[in-house]
């Protein structure tokens, strides 16, 4: 009898437990997505209109009649963007300085703006660049824009100020939206102040001047800034919620946002070109799945490039954008981050979004 009763407490153990298993393992991916931070702007009420039907609920606005528009739509609004500082630009090596010349066509002068964008754009294609993704060949920087080197920037003092005026423009925002803080070639900064720092970083910790140690310098350099910012507008405006879109990708760890204490740090999981499915699956995994690796009340929002501009070097069909976003809910994502903003709201995109992002 003794027996008996072991096995049958053993056996309703295992039962308790197999269920347990079986509704772990068969939770159903979420259908749409809950919360969208948009690059775009409620600059009308139409346009604000719209952004709320397809389930925007996060937008930077620029003024009281952006303020007015996103409350009355129920969406969030953000001051911003805020963008590093510093006393001069970064400094690539020689040949990547040579590229960002020839790619934004620093040598084309006197001739007409059309026929200068369709040579550049020409260009571009041919190089394979990305647009400040990860690249698809060994030789790409950003294009046009320059990064201001941060670490000119003593005690952040200009990055301040920049805060200080930004969220202070429009009374009522909600927080601020973070772009473009990281490295023009993807890397680090080569100027002065910057090797100098590196060489000091290495002999403070008594380490050699390998590949791993300057790429663990310029993340950590990187993710110092950010949480210096983040700190920052914490300390004036403590209700702020700081958004965060890394951006430009950093090579040697292109998922590195939840390293920073942003409240909501969009990674991205689907480029304005073409990635494959498995790679849309891995990073958003990683997104949402390590999004409290280091900070407990950080979370991870999966950001997707969309791109419709006319004479662009690719443009986003829907059908593309149907499937990374049922890619990225598979995955487990159920907030999701658009730039262009402006974007969303084209023929047979903003259908895309009414289907996955639309409040039901």
């Amino acid at each position: 009898m003794q027996i008996r009763i072991i096995f049958s407490a053993l056996f309703f153990t295992l039962f308790i437990s197999g269920c347990a298993v079986t509704r772990t393992t068969n939770l159903e991916p979420p259908q749409r997505f809950r919360r969208v931070f948009s690059w775009g702007r409620p600059t009308n009420d139409e346009i604000a209109r719209k952004y709320s039907e397809i389930g925007v609920t996060d937008m930077r606005v620029y003024n009281k009649k952006e303020l007015a528009l996103a409350l009355k739509y129920g969406i969030t609004p953000y001051c911003g963007t805020f963008l590093p500082c510093g006393k001069h630009g970064q400094v690539m090596s020689v040949k990547e300085e040579k590229h960002f010349a020839y790619i934004n066509g620093h040598d084309l002068k006197g001739i007409a703006p059309a026929e200068k964008k369709k040579v550049i754009d020409e260009r571009r294609i041919a190089m394979k660049h990305r647009y400040g993704g990860e690249p698809d060949v060994a030789l790409d920087t950003l294009n046009s824009t320059r990064i201001a080197c941060f670490l000119s920037d003593t005690n952040c003092e200009l990055s301040k100020k920049s805060i200080d005026k930004m969220c202070s423009r429009v009374k009522g925002v909600k927080g601020v939206f973070f772009d473009y803080l990281g490295y023009s070639n993807f890397k680090g900064c080569y100027c002065e102040g910057c090797l100098k720092a590196y060489n000091e970083y290495l002999a403070n910790n008594k380490l050699a001047d390998t590949q791993k140690n300057k790429n663990l310098f310029y993340r950590d350099t990187l993710v110092a800034y950010y949480n210096k910012m983040i700190d920052y507008v914490k300390s004036k405006h403590p209700e702020f919620t700081v958004v965060v879109h890394v951006y430009p990708t950093f090579l040697p760890e292109p998922l590195y946002g939840n390293r920073t204490k942003a409240d909501f740090c969009g990674q991205t999981v689907a480029w304005y070109f073409p990635w494959n499915i498995d790679k849309i699956t891995k990073y958003t995994k990683i997104t949402v799945d390590e999004q409290n690796k280091y900070f407990k009340n950080a979370q991870g929002v999966p950001f997707v490039g969309l791109n419709k501009r006319p004479g662009s070097l690719w443009n986003k069909p829907p059908e593309t954008l149907e499937k990374e976003l049922r890619t990225i809910l598979q995955a487990g994502g159920d907030m999701l981050m658009v730039c262009n903003g402006a974007d969303m709201l084209k023929p047979g995109i903003y259908e895309v979004f009414k289907k996955y992002c639309a409040k039901e």
